[in-house]
């Protein structure tokens, strides 16, 4: 099996080695270098503390998180969110295989098994306050609020403020300053 390859944090504040020291294993290496689903798990868990919900919006018992087409992610913000609350609500994660399967998440990420279910989520999400954030290529032309990118091995992300108004998002200007490009 090949070893995944390690990527390096690019957002300081994230406190990802704090965060995954309590999940898994340190590195062998001195240096702190994470798999990509790791990465991508600790910055989906920060961005809720950078986004700010309509307060309108029923909260469901839970803060859910789906994970459609990336089951590593999944995994790993599944031992992240253990015992763990977001904006004070117990935090879970959930794996969906299907769009139809999103029920009350207020985050969903796309993985890249799930690319081709975009124009599903986007009809299926509409203008209801969820965070859609994928790592697809051309991810912000599709609909997405947040899209991951990767350049030299560090995972970064990208904001598109259209699609976080026709959410009814805020997002922190301080969450805009470290993305690498802000649309709209």
């Amino acid at each position: 099996m090949q070893q995944p390859r390690p990527y390096r944090v690019v957002f300081g504040t994230l406190g990802l080695a704090a965060l995954l020291a309590l999940t898994t294993p340190a590195p062998a290496q001195d240096t702190q270098q994470y798999s990509e689903d790791e990465v991508r798990a600790v910055f989906l868990y920060r961005f809720t503390g950078f986004i700010e919900w309509p307060p309108a919006a029923v909260p469901a018992p839970d803060f859910t998180i789906a994970v459609l087409g990336a089951d590593g992610v999944a995994e790993v913000l599944g031992r992240l969110l253990t015992g763990r609350s977001i904006k004070d609500e117990p935090a879970r994660v959930h794996r969906i295989s299907r769009v139809e399967d999103l029920g009350d998440a207020r985050v969903v990420y796309v993985g890249a098994a799930g690319r081709d279910t975009m124009a599903a989520l986007a009809a299926a999400v509409g203008d209801r306050p969820v965070l859609v954030v994928s790592s697809a290529e051309q991810g912000l032309a599709r609909g997405v609020t947040i899209n991951f990118v990767s350049r030299d091995r560090h995972v970064r992300f990208e904001v598109s403020l259209t699609a976080a108004s026709r959410a009814g998002l805020k997002i922190s200007s301080d969450l805009l300053a470290v993305a690498t490009r802000v649309v709209g």
